[in-house]
Order: structure tokens, then C-alpha cells, then sequence
């Protein structure tokens, strides 16, 4: 035991000062890693808040963009069809001057409110009375408030939204010039219009989320002048030219963050300019509580002046895992956060998003995935995900398996009876531990991008074919010619002494030929022109239902059932003649395409992008995949008794009137046929 003690004992006789020093020594190096250590994790804490901000103010600012693009495109789409209604009273004019009793009957059955029909000298000839109103008397000059179409200057003109005379709501307020002179003015109620600004306005939202989120101090949106929205605690913030920070900020395009004081308290805030179609409209600034930040630099404070009083390693090293457990606590703490904001801005995302969980579940499903697969994320969130999406859940389960950490695929899917084609980007989602938590799929719509691409490739065929034809039927009809004449002459300047009939009917045989193979040359040559076209403005509905009876002469025949649904309601410029071909080639192909007791279907309709369309829809045998591509080659058909020129030349009418035809078939079930149309 005496051996044993003996270092100790050295230890302990070292000069006090010696200890003094070691001690001394000791405590510096431990107090100089905790000092880092406070620094280093409270500028963790304040790299995550500026994350944090970050995310939150561009969710913010998508949000704001958006519902100021959904206000506009709302207004533009009502103030356009007002238009549209005014101008359809001006035909209708034009045609027979319309009468108070003609608008009344009119107002009731298009949705307008009032209708007033102004001379060229402002005299109110013809008006309607709404059923709820009683006859209101002309209480102001028109020419004064209409003046620039009254003058000529202007075709048409929007008074934008108006307080009813009669105090019942606001009114959308327009006029167009008419044809027989003066000007047609009308209006329509606008109060669903206010209604969903005020409902999904940039105002609305902002308080929306400053009310849901609970660390969120305030959020601000102001310009130059004045505070145009914010949360209902703010009712005055520094002036953006008082500020050099703000006016800063103005100027520039990314997001700063700072700290300042709101209402005697510490926030984080983080301002950043609004640009909307490159024009700045102001600062949107948020202020985040600063709590949880102040409550952890006061613990990492006094955990640090509690290591001034420690000097044992037990008690440093004790300390050290206090701190490093409740930074770990706030690095969860800040993670769950993080991916709060990110499924704020998985949601706010354009493309569909599909994310599932590490054993394959489906945890989330963003609005356009919705919209794309008319599904709801409540509706199949728990469920597995190769239940719901079957064609690309191979692809989500390679992921998670481990195989790939990230794949892109291209797959064709079907979603509520359309087959789409999508491309997929698959990648895995992995804890700090490299632990698997799920996997996450971001697919893109290529259906109607594919779509165009064949369209393009089919025209570019088709215009070489053309060019083809073209060449190889001009030289083939000189010598041709040559021929014919020379039959022609050996059949009338020259007899033979023996068999006559014979010669004469190989002769005539041959001119008679000449004369076939100049009638495909003929085809040939029509088609490589482009067709000349007729346009005249024409309601697709009414051409439709026109040649209903036409087209369905054939179906009845076979016992098949036809039927028309017009309710488009637009009008597109086309030659009816060559349409009307473009038409009867495409259901006689149906009807072709479909046994007794099946159904063939034209039907009118807008697409998205409010493009016209006609499709013809069958309950035939289908198409097979691998004939898709070729079906509208010149030549190419499946008919016993086909040219197969139909369909080509359809593609070459409709791409003449600028646009385009298309077709999607399932095998054993049948194929719908679509003609897109530009617009009037």
C-alpha cells in the first residue's frame, strides 16, 4: 500500500502554487470548450431560425403570388365572358334590332344583371328590368361616361366594379360599341367576385397563417407608403425609407433576417421583397418568437457560469452531456419544425408529390397529385402504397430497399379510366443516422407534351411523304403521258392484219391503265398541297349537331347506338366542308371499329387550356399499341377494302386550321379520337 500511495502523495506535495496553476490549467481548458461550445450551438440555433425564416417567407411569398394570380385570372375570365355576351347582343342586333322585351328574355336566360342599348346621340332605346327591381328612369349622360367608345376611339370599354343604383351589390360594369351606332352596355353581379378576394386574398392569408402558426410573432406585408396587410397584432411598424435596414432589403431579392424588438420583445425577423411579374410591390416581413432561443442561450449562460465553479473532470464531463442532450432535444425540436415547412412547401409545389413512409405507406400526397389522380391525401393516407399506385410502386419499393438511392423513370399509368404518361423521380429519405425514414416521389405530366412531340413527328412524316409524291409524280408523269399518247396512236393509225380484236383491246387496255395510274398521281399531287381553306366563324356545337343525322346513318344500320353531346359553347373559325370530311372519316372508322349492339359517341368540349375540341369516342376492338404510331401514315390501314388515306388526310385538314388530332385506345375496350381547334 505504501508503494501505491506513493505517486499520490508526490502529487499532493507540489508546491500549492504549482496545483494553483495545474488546477487553474485544468479549469481554462475546460471553461475555453465550454465557451465554444455556447457559441458554436447558439449559432446552430440561429442558422436553424434563418432556415426556418427562410422556408416560412417563401412559402409566404408563393402564397401571396398565387392568390394575386387567382384574383386576376377570376377577374379576367369574368370581365372576358361579359365581353363576349355584349358582343353576341351586337350580332344579334345587327341582325334585327333588339327590343326591351328581347333583352329581358336575354338578361333571364345569360346570367347578365342590365342591359342598355344607347343611340349615337346617348338616348336609351331598349333596357331591361331585372324581376326584383322596379323600372329605374336614366339618371346620367351617357356619352359622358362613355365617351370613348361613343367617339370611336375605342371598340369597348370596362367601368370595372360599381355600386347597384338600386343598393343591391356590386356590379361589374362594361360596354361595347354597336354596329347600328351607339353603344350596348351592360353589367353582372361581381359580389362572388369580392367574395373569393376576400376569401383567398393575399390580406387572408397572411392573417390565416400568422393565426396557425403559434411562432409567429407578426407578419407584415407594407410598401413605401403604408402597410397594405398584416396579422391583427401589428398596428405600427417603422416606415420602410425610416429604416436602413428595410430600405435595404427593398432593394435587393433575396430574404435578410435580423433581430430586432416588436411590443417591448425580442423577435427574429426575416424581410423579403415582393416581386410580382417583376414588379416590386412592397416588403413581406415575419417575426418569430424568440422564446425557445432566449430560454436556450440562458441555459447554455448559466450552464457556462456553472462550469466556473467546477473543477472535476466528473463534473465537466456531467455537464457536457447535459449540453449535449438538450441540443440534441433542440435539434429535434428544430427538425420537426424544418419538416413542418417542408410539407408546407411540398404542398404549395406544382408538380405531384407522393411520399411514403420506411415501410412502404403513404404518408402525404400534395394538391396537384390530387387533381392529377382525382384522389384526396386523407383518403389514401395509411394505405400501402402499391394498393393505390401500382405502376410506379416498384420503383418507390427499389428505392427503399436500398438498391437505388435515387431513380427516374418514365411510366405509363392510368387514373380515372385516362392513361397518362408521367416521369418519376424516386429518392429515398434518410435520418441524421442513415437510418431509412420513407422515400419520396416527384412525378411530371409528359401526356400532353408527348402528345405535341408525336403530332410533330407525324406531320414531319407526312409533309416528306407529301414532298415525295410531289417529286416522284412529276417524273413519272411525263413519261406516263408519253405513253398514253403512243397507245393512243397505235390503237387509232395502225391495224393489224391478224388478230385485231386483241390488239385493239391490249391497246385500249393500256391507255385505259395510263389513264388509273394518272388519277393516283392526281391523289398524289393533291396531297402534298396543303389544303386551301374557307375559314368562317362557325359554333362548334351547332356543326356537330348539323351533321348528326348524316353521321349516324351508318350506325343504325349495324344496330350500333349514336349519340351527339354538344356543350361546348365555342366558336372557332373552320372550313365546314373539309371539317365536315375531317368528321365523316372519323366516325365511319368508328362505326367500322365497333360491332352490333356497341356505342359510338361524338361529343364538343373546352380542354384546360381553353382550346375547342371534338372527339368520337367508340366501343369497338381497339387498337393495338404497336400500330398507334403508324395509324395516320399515308397508306397504312387494317381494312380489307381501306386506301388508308383517311385518316392522313384528316391529320393534313386539321393541321391546317392550325390544329391537332390525337388518339388514345385500349385493346378489346376501344379508342376516342380527339381534334383540338384553336380558338376563334
Amino acid at each position: 500500500m505504501k508503494r501505491g500511495a506513493g505517486p499520490e502523495k508526490r502529487l499532493l506535495m507540489l508546491p500549492p502554487k504549482h496545483l494553483a496553476g495545474l488546477f487553474s490549467l485544468l479549469v481554462l481548458l475546460f471553461l475555453g470548450t465550454a465557451f465554444f461550445e455556447y457559441h458554436y450551438r447558439k449559432a446552430e440555433i440561429e442558422h436553424i431560425m434563418r432556415e426556418e425564416a427562410s422556408l416560412l417567407v417563401h412559402a409566404l411569398t408563393v402564397g401571396v403570388e398565387s392568390a394575386i394570380t387567382g384574383y386576376n385570372e377570376n377577374r379576367s375570365l369574368l370581365t372576358g365572358s361579359l365581353f363576349d355576351q355584349l358582343r353576341l347582343l351586337d350580332r344579334l342586333d345587327r341582325q334585327k334590332p333588339l327590343t326591351s322585351a328581347d333583352l329581358s328574355v336575354i338578361a333571364g336566360s345569360s346570367g347578365i344583371y342590365r342591359i342598355n342599348i344607347f343611340d349615337g346621340n346617348g338616348r336609351r332605346i331598349a333596357f331591361n328590368t331585372p324581376v326584383d327591381h322596379t323600372p329605374l328612369e336614366q339618371t346620367c349622360d351617357p356619352r359622358e361616361m362613355l365617351q370613348p367608345v361613343f367617339s370611336g376611339r375605342q371598340d369597348s370599354l370596362l367601368l370595372g366594379i360599381r355600386q347597384s343604383t338600386s343598393d343591391r351589390g356590386p356590379r361589374l360594369v362594361a360596354a361595347v360599341r354597336r354596329s347600328r351606332g351607339g353603344v350596348i352596355a351592360g353589367n353582372i353581379d361581381a359580389s362572388g367576385m369580392l367574395d373569393l378576394k376576400r376569401k383567398l386574398g393575399a390580406g387572408q392569408l397572411i392573417r390565416r397563417i400568422g393565426a396557425d402558426t403559434t411562432g409567429i410573432e407578426y407578419i407584415v406585408w407594407q410598401d413605401s407608403k403604408a402597410i397594405l396587410s398584416a396579422t391583427p397584432n401589428v398596428t405600427g411598424l417603422d416606415a420602410v425609407h425610416s429604416d436602413p435596414f428595410l430600405l435595404a432589403s427593398s432593394r435587393g431579392t433575396s430574404a435578410k433576417t435580423r433581430m430586432t424588438t416588436f411590443n417591448g420583445k425580442h423577435v427574429f425577423e426575416v424581410v423579403k421583397p415582393l416581386y410580382y411579374n417583376g414588379i416590386n410591390v412592397g416588403l413581406l416581413r415575419i417575426g418569430l418568437k424568440t422564446d425557445h432561443y432566449e430560454v436556450a442561450a440562458a441555459k447554455l449562460r448559466n450552464r457556462l457560469l456553472l462550469l466556473a465553479g467546477l473543477v472535476v473532470i466528473g463534473s465537466l464531463f456531467m455537464f457536457n452531456l447535459m449540453v449535449t442532450h438538450r441540443s440534441e432535444e433542440k435539434m429535434k425540436s428544430a427538425f420537426l419544425r424544418a419538416q413542418t415547412f417542408s410539407s408546407v412547401i411540398l404542398e404549395s409545389m406544382a408538380d405531384p408529390v407522393v411520399a411514403v413512409d420506411a415501410a412502404g405507406q403513404i404518408t402525404m400526397i400534395n394538391p396537384p397529385a390530387e387533381k392529377l389522380f382525382r384522389l384526396s391525401s386523407p383518403e389514401v393516407s395509411g394505405k400501402p402504397v402499391g394498393e393505390v399506385f401500382r405502376e410506379f410502386a416498384p420503383f418507390i419499393e427499389g428505392v427503399l430497399s436500398g438498391r437505388h438511392a435515387m431513380l427516374n423513370r418514365e411510366f405509363h399509368c392510368r387514373a380515372d379510366g385516362r392513361q397518362l404518361l408521367l416521369n418519376g423521380n424516386f429518392s429515398l429519405i434518410t435520418g441524421p443516422d442513415s437510418r431509412i425514414d420513407g422515400a419520396v416521389g416527384v412525378l411530371r405530366d409528359l401526356t400532353e407534351q408527348r402528345a405535341m412531340q408525336q403530332v410533330i413527328e407525324r406531320q414531319g412524316k407526312l409533309s416528306a411523304m407529301g414532298e415525295l409524291a410531289s417529286g416522284v409524280a412529276h417524273e413519272i408523269r411525263n413519261p406516263l403521258n408519253a405513253i398514253g399518247i403512243l397507245a393512243q396512236r397505235l390503237d387509232i393509225e395502225f391495224t393489224p392484219v391478224t388478230d385485231e380484236p386483241e390488239y385493239r383491246h391490249l391497246v385500249r387496255t393500256i391507255v385505259s391503265e395510263v389513264g388509273r395510274l394518272n388519277a393516283i398521281i392526281g391523289r398524289f399531287l393533291k396531297f402534298s398541297r396543303p389544303p386551301e381553306l374557307f375559314l368562317q366563324p362557325c359554333s362548334l356545337d351547332d356543326f356537330v349537331v348539323g351533321y348528326s343525322d348524316m353521321l349516324q346513318g351508318g350506325a343504325q344500320a349495324k344496330g350500333i347506338c349514336f349519340s351527339v353531346e354538344a356543350g361546348c359553347g365555342a366558336v372557332v373559325d373552320i372550313d365546314t366542308e373539309q371539317m365536315r370530311q375531317v368528321l365523316l372519316n372519323l366516325v365511319r372508322n368508328a362505326v367500322d371499329a365497333t360491332p352490333g349492339g356497341g356505342s359510338v359517341t361524338v361529343r364538343t368540349g373546352c380542354d384546360s387550356a381553353g382550346r375547342a375540341f371534338i372527339e368520337v369516342a367508340d366501343t369497338g376492338s381497339g387498337i393495338p399499341s404497336g400500330r398507334l404510331p403508324e395509324i395516320f401514315n399515308l397508306y397504312f390501314t387494317t381494312k380489307e377494302e381501306g386506301t388508308g388515306m383517311g385518316l392522313g388526310i384528316a391529320n393534313q385538314i386539321v393541321h391546317a386550321h392550325g390544329g391537332m388530332i390525337g388518339v388514345s385506345s385500349t385493346e378489346g375496350e376501344g379508342s376516342v379520337f380527339r381534334v383540338v381547334l384553336p380558338p376563334a
